[in-house]
C-alpha cells in the first residue's frame, strides 16, 4: 500500500513535471514567437516608414521646380518690360505667393542689394530696406548669381522674417544693364506643410535637416527617433543636402508584450505545443496581410484622389496603372489608356521629339525631358483639344523591373488666364495711349476757335463799350474771363496728356539742391504770403527727370500755402525713413477724409475760388501723374485745421545718402 502511495505520487509528481515542462516549454517558445512578431511589426512599420520618407523627397523634387520657373518667368517679364511699375508688380507677385504655399514672399533688390519691393508686406515688414550684404553667404549667393547671369539657391538660413528657409535669387540685366534681382523667400515649414496633408503625418514624427541643423520638426514631444521601426535618407535638390527623418509615435509602435504571460499561458493550457505554434503563424500571417492590404489600399486611395494625374509605365512605354485625374484630364476612359504606349496621348512635336526614347517607342531621338525634370508639353484630350501640360517623370525598380512614374498636371487654366491678364493688359496700355493722344489733339484744336472768341469779346468791348449798358459790358467782360479760364483748362489738360506720352531724360538728381532751386523760383510769391519754407537735410539723391521732379515740388509747395490761413506759413520738405518716401508737410486748413483720393482727380476743386484764389484744379493731378511716371506712387496724410502731409516715393532711391 505504501508502495502503490509512493508510485502513484512519483507518477503524479512525473505528471506535474511533464505538464510544468510542457507549459514552461510552451512559454519560452511563445516568447520566441512573440519576440519574432514584434520584429515582423516593426519591419512593416519601417516599411512604412521608409514609404513616407520617400513620398517626401519626390513630392520636394517634383514641387520646387514650379515654383523656380514661375519665378524666373517674373524676372523674364521684367527684362521684357524693362522693370515694371511696383502695382502691376505687386499683382504679379501676389498671384505666385497664393499659388505656392511655400512661398512666402517675393521681393525686388535693387542694383545695391538692397530689398525695395516686398509681396505679402504683412508679416515681412523686418525684410523692406534690408542690406542683403549684412550675411557673408547672403552676398556671395547674391554675387554668384549676377556673374552667372542665372538664378542660384542659398544653403539653409534663418528667415529675417522668423522661421527658417532658403532663398532663390534670380538677377534681372536689361540690355546688358545689371538692375538687380527678383528674389524668392521659400519657409521649410509652409513648403513641407502644404506638400503632405495632415492625414499623411498624424501617426509619424517627421524631422528634415540640412547643413546638420533641424529645418522642420513635427514630433511627439518626448519621442527620439528609432532606428528599428524609423528610417532617414538624404538627397540633393539645387545644390544642397537635405535629410528627411520619419519613424512612428507612439501609437502606431509595435506592442510591448505586456500581454505575454496570458498568451502563453493559454498556448500551454488549451492546445498543444504545435497546434499553438501553427495557429500563431497563421494569425500572424493573416495579421500581417490585412496591414499589407490596408496601407495598399491607404497608398491607392491617396494616389486615385491625387488632384495631378498619375500614370505608371514599364520600360517599353506600356501604360500600367492610371488614377482617377487622368481619364478626368485626357476626358479618356483608364480602360482604353491602359496597356497603349503613353506618348499616344501627346501632339506632335512632343509625341515624337521628347518622349520616345526614353519611354521606349524603340526610335533613337534625343529627349527633351529628365528624370526628375518638369516639362511644359501639350496633351491631346478626346475630342482633339490640344491643352498645355506640367510633366514630370521619375523612376524606381519592382521586383527587379524598371517601373517609371509620370506625374501630369493640366494647366490649361492658368496659362489661360495668365495669356488673358497679358491680353487685357496690352489692351489697357493701347486704350490709355489713345486716350493720352486724343486730349492732346483735342485740348489743341479747342484752343484755336477759344482764342477767336475771346479776340472777337475784347473787340466788341474796345468799339461798343460806350454803346452798351452797365449789365452788357459786365457780360462782356465775364466772356473774356470765362474765355480765358477755358483756356487755361485746355492748357492744363495739355500738359497732362503731354505728361502720360513723352519718355523723360533720366539723371541721378541732387534732391537738397532741386529744393533749394524750386524756392529761388518761388521767391517772390513766398514773401508776398509770409510763407516759410525749410528743408530737413539730408535728403537722399533719386533717379529721374529733373524738370518733371522740379515741377512737383512746385505744385506741392503752391498747394501748401494756397491753402492755408495761418498768418505766418509754413512748409517743410523732408524724408521719412519710417514710410521710405519724400514729404512735404503744411500748417494749412487741412483736407476732410471723406474727399479720399478726389483731390487727386483733374479741375477737382475742394474749396471756393473767392477765398482761395483762382485755378483749374489740376496741380495735385499733374503730380500724381509725374510720380507715377518715375515708378513711385503718392499719398496724403491730413487733420481738418492742423495741416496736411504729402508723401511721394521715386524709382531707385540712393538710400545709402539718406543718412
Amino acid at each position: 500500500m505504501t508502495k502503490s502511495i509512493s508510485n502513484a505520487k512519483k507518477r503524479l509528481n512525473l505528471a506535474i513535471l511533464v505538464v510544468v515542462g510542457g507549459v514552461v516549454v510552451s512559454v519560452l517558445i511563445s516568447i520566441r514567437i512573440w519576440g519574432l512578431s514584434i520584429d515582423q511589426d516593426n519591419s512593416l512599420i519601417k516599411s512604412t516608414s521608409m514609404a513616407k520618407s520617400e513620398l517626401i523627397e519626390h513630392q520636394f523634387i517634383n514641387s520646387m521646380p514650379a515654383i523656380i520657373n514661375a519665378l524666373e518667368r517674373m524676372r523674364n517679364r521684367w527684362v521684357t518690360r524693362k522693370g515694371p511699375p511696383f502695382s502691376e508688380w505687386q499683382l504679379d507677385a501676389l498671384d505666385y505667393v497664393n499659388d505656392h504655399a511655400g512661398l512666402r514672399a517675393v521681393e525686388w533688390v535693387n542694383r545695391d542689394y538692397i530689398v525695395k519691393w516686398v509681396v505679402p508686406l504683412k508679416g515681412n515688414e523686418n525684410a523692406v530696406n534690408l542690406d542683403l550684404t549684412f550675411e557673408e553667404n547672403r552676398k556671395k549667393a547674391l554675387d554668384r548669381a549676377k556673374e552667372l547671369k542665372s538664378y542660384t539657391l542659398s544653403k539653409p538660413v534663418k528667415l529675417v522674417q522668423g522661421g527658417k528657409g532658403f532663398l532663390a535669387y534670380f538677377p534681372i540685366f536689361i540690355d546688358d544693364r545689371f538692375d538687380g534681382f527678383i528674389l524668392g523667400v521659400f519657409d521649410i515649414s509652409l513648403l513641407v506643410d502644404s506638400l503632405l496633408p495632415h492625414e499623411f503625418i498624424q501617426d509619424y514624427n517627421i524631422e528634415v535637416h540640412s547643413e546638420k541643423e533641424v529645418m522642420y520638426s513635427k514630433t511627439e514631444a518626448g519621442l527620439s527617433f528609432d532606428n528599428e521601426t524609423g528610417y532617414t535618407h538624404s538627397f540633393a535638390l539645387y545644390g544642397v543636402q537635405w535629410e528627411i527623418a520619419v519613424w512612428p509615435k507612439k501609437s502606431k509602435q509595435a506592442h510591448d508584450g505586456s500581454n505575454i504571460h496570458y498568451i502563453a499561458l493559454l498556448n500551454g493550457i488549451l492546445i498543444s505545443l504545435l497546434a499553438g505554434v501553427a495557429i500563431f503563424y497563421l494569425l500572424k500571417s493573416l495579421i500581417a496581410d490585412s496591414i499589407i492590404r490596408d496601407k495598399d489600399n491607404e497608398y491607392k486611395a491617396t494616389l486615385e484622389n491625387a488632384i495631378d494625374g498619375i500614370v505608371t509605365i514599364d520600360g517599353k512605354g506600356q501604360v500600367r496603372s492610371v488614377n482617377g485625374a487622368v481619364e478626368s484630364i485626357f476626358g479618356i476612359s483608364r480602360e482604353k489608356i491602359i496597356g497603349t504606349k503613353l506618348y499616344e496621348l501627346f501632339p506632335e512635336p512632343f509625341k515624337t521629339e521628347f518622349l520616345p526614347s526614353l519611354l521606349g517607342s524603340g526610335e533613337q531621338t534625343t529627349s527633351s525631358i529628365e528624370l526628375g525634370e518638369v516639362k511644359r508639353v501639350y496633351g491631346v484630350r478626346q475630342g482633339g483639344e490640344v491643352f498645355p501640360l506640367d510633366l514630370g517623370i521619375t523612376q524606381f525598380t519592382s521586383q527587379k523591373q524598371q517601373i517609371f512614374c509620370c506625374v501630369l498636371k493640366d494647366v490649361s487654366i492658368p496659362v489661360r488666364l495668365a495669356e488673358e491678364k497679358e491680353r487685357l493688359i496690352e489692351q489697357l496700355s493701347k486704350s490709355n495711349t489713345e486716350l493720352d493722344n486724343f486730349a492732346y489733339i483735342a485740348s489743341h484744336d479747342l484752343k484755336e476757335p477759344l482764342r477767336a472768341i475771346q479776340n472777337h469779346a475784347c473787340f466788341l468791348k474796345e468799339d461798343y463799350e460806350r454803346q452798351l449798358d452797365d449789365e452788357g459790358v459786365y457780360k462782356l467782360n465775364r466772356l473774356i474771363y470765362l474765355g480765358s479760364k477755358m483756356e487755361k483748362l485746355i492748357s492744363d489738360l495739355m500738359h497732362y496728356s503731354r505728361l502720360g506720352r513723352e519718355e523723360p531724360e533720366m539723371a541721378v538728381i541732387d534732391m537738397e539742391g532741386l529744393v533749394n532751386s524750386t524756392k529761388s523760383r518761388l521767391a517772390e510769391s513766398l514773401a508776398e504770403h509770409n510763407v516759410e519754407v525749410s528743408v530737413e537735410c539730408p535728403l537722399p539723391e533719386v533717379m529721374g527727370n529733373r524738370v518733371r521732379i522740379e515741377e512737383l515740388l512746385y505744385n506741392l509747395i503752391v498747394n501748401a500755402y494756397k491753402y492755408n490761413l495761418s498768418n505766418k506759413k509754413e512748409v517743410s520738405v523732408s524724408y521719412r525713413q519710417s514710410v521710405n518716401a519724400f514729404c512735404v508737410a503744411d500748417n494749412g486748413i487741412g483736407i476732410d477724409t471723406q474727399f479720399g483720393d478726389d483731390i487727386f482727380k483733374i479741375f477737382k476743386r475742394l474749396n471756393s475760388p473767392k477765398k482761395f484764389g483762382e485755378g483749374t484744379g489740376a496741380g495735385l493731378t499733374i503730380a500724381k501723374k509725374i510720380v507715377e511716371r518715375h515708378g513711385g506712387r503718392i499719398w496724403y496724410e491730413s487733420e481738418l485745421g492742423q495741416g496736411t502731409r504729402f508723401y511721394f516715393t521715386l524709382m531707385e532711391m540712393k538710400l545709402e545718402n539718406a543718412g
